[in-house]
């Protein structure tokens, strides 16, 4: 019995310190968005984080770190030129196919 309470207690404070970090950004938002930086700030990082979790795996893989430079090169440059994120898929993938 006493081990099923610490348990329970255990558990009510885990989800305590899990909920603060989730509540907090709701009561200080007002004040966040009211800097412009803060605003650009906050604006990139979902891009940052996306790319810091996909650039990697892509010089790796095909096995192949020419290939990957390649295709990554390739997508970098469709991209720019503000072409359909499908269109520049294809293309890579047919570019590092076309290489290996």
């Amino acid at each position: 019995m006493i081990l099923m309470n610490k348990y329970i207690i255990t558990i009510i404070l885990m989800s305590i310190v899990t909920l603060i970090p989730r509540i907090v950004p709701f009561f200080i938002a007002e004040k966040l968005t009211s800097n412009s930086f803060l605003k650009k700030f906050f604006k990139y990082i979902p891009y940052t984080i996306l790319g810091m979790l996909i650039i990697p795996d892509i010089f790796y893989s095909t096995g192949n770190i020419f290939s990957g430079i390649i295709g990554f090169i390739t997508a970098l440059i469709l991209s720019f030129l503000n072409m359909n994120s499908i269109i520049v898929i294809f293309i890579t993938v047919l570019v590092v196919y076309l290489i290996q």
